[in-house]
């Protein structure tokens, strides 16, 4: 391991648990900041926008895991709408607090790795800044929960761990977010995420075929389609 990629210590991020739904909203507040002035909204955009306009659907379903208030599936739906087509998004979030700041009935309070849906029930199912959370064994049930839904394809998004991102985050906590949960977790996040080759490793094991690359400064992007 490069001395500039600390060892992975995983740890359960404070938002995971029971916060009160005042703290909660901030820091996911916090969280839509970073999405979007770190570049993380432009990186979804580009990785998701075209393969959702080649979906062979009028109004193709996205399923966003560990979706939290829903940000990412407005903004997708909004640049879709822009280009003339309906996006229908289903926000799904282990906290019922963070799924019923989703869309009203839209939002789906459940467990990732047990999907309540059918085989093939939606077209693509995509995560941001979630597989970081999970373990192992976690994220290769996650693969397959997501492969067994999707009738297009699988798309996360997420950190890689490095020790730039820390050093922005130590930056960021003393002078952009709001939430002290948010300087806590979001140190915690960068430690715990996965590198482009652990992750290539962990995919290749539990669903043949996925890719694996950068998708952005510290960000690596999966991806896999249906054949």
């Amino acid at each position: 391991m490069s001395l500039l990629v600390p060892p992975r210590s995983p740890s359960d991020e404070i938002l995971d648990g029971d916060v009160a739904p005042g703290a909660a909203e901030e820091s996911l507040a916090d969280i839509e900041w970073i999405h979007r002035a770190l570049g993380g909204r432009a990186i979804v955009r580009r990785h998701l926008i075209p393969l959702l306009l080649s979906v062979p659907s009028a109004r193709p379903v996205l399923l966003d895991l560990g979706a939290g208030s829903g940000h990412v599936g407005r903004s997708l739906a909004a640049e879709l709408s822009r280009r003339g087509r309906d996006l229908v998004t289903l926000d799904l979030d282990r906290q019922l607090l963070h799924a019923r700041l989703s869309a009203k009935g839209r939002s789906v309070a459940a467990d990732a790795l047990r999907l309540p849906l059918a085989d093939c029930s939606v077209d693509v199912v995509s995560s941001t800044l979630f597989l970081h959370h999970l373990d192992a064994t976690a994220v290769a049930a996650l693969l397959r929960e997501s492969a067994r839904v999707a009738r297009v394809a699988v798309v996360a998004l997420d950190l890689t761990r490095h020790r730039v991102p820390l050093a922005i985050n130590a930056i960021l906590s003393r002078l952009a977010y709001r939430s002290p949960i948010t300087r806590l977790d979001a140190h915690a996040s960068v430690l715990q995420a996965w590198t482009i080759p652990e992750l290539r490793a962990l995919a290749a094991r539990a669903l043949p075929g996925t890719l694996v690359k950068p998708a952005g400064p510290f960000v690596q992007g999966l991806i896999w389609r249906r054949t």
